[in-house]
């Protein structure tokens, strides 16, 4: 075989994986964000829930999963492309669903340290412009565990995103090694 055709069976699958987690990674974690939230939250008072009942009112389905393709595309495609590397390199038993979990849940993590930097910015910018009391304003819609409990459900988001991906890669057959019937040389 070669160096051509070698590089063009690693390259195209490997496309095909970061395309497949960029297209369904976003829809499924934002789908499952909101439910995520709720279930992770801590023991909240009435007034919290119903908070979160407005925000995923006032956002609903459609600009929610615009959110989630603005937010989740680069981090779905960085796990698509570390998938498919480790779908290379890892021993043909070894696991790789749940790899690409780790990878989803790891990726969305430094995501969300990123926009936690983002927020503590944005806090200061505001605070130093409209007064501490607006930021006390903002600090207590937030208080009580709440960012706790959306910041687990967006790390959970990414790793369930990345294991449905690559369930949904392995079970369309795009894989980065050839199965044995395909390799060169077999009868």
């Amino acid at each position: 075989m070669s160096d051509e055709g070698a590089s063009r069976s690693f390259v195209l699958p490997l496309i095909g994986l970061v395309l497949l987690f960029a297209a369904l990674g976003p829809a499924i974690g934002g789908a499952l964000f909101f439910p995520l939230a709720i279930v992770l939250k801590p023991p909240i008072a009435a007034d919290t829930l119903a908070l979160f009942a407005l925000i995923a009112g006032l956002f609903g389905h459609t600009i929610a999963l615009i959110a989630a393709y603005v937010v989740g595309v680069g981090p779905a495609a960085a796990t698509g492309f570390l998938y498919g590397l480790w779908d290379a390199a890892a021993p043909e038993r070894w696991p790789r669903a749940l790899v690409s979990a780790v990878i989803g849940g790891v990726v969305a993590y430094g995501v969300l340290l990123r926009l936690a930097a983002i927020g503590a910015s944005g806090d200061m910018t505001i605070e130093a412009s409209n007064g501490p009391q607006t930021a006390d304003w903002i600090d207590s819609a937030f208080s009580g565990g709440i960012e706790g409990a959306l910041a687990h459900a967006f790390v959970a988001c990414g790793a369930l995103a990345g294991l449905v991906c690559a369930m949904a890669a392995s079970l369309m057959g795009l894989r980065m090694r050839p199965s044995p019937a395909q390799t060169p040389g077999a009868a």
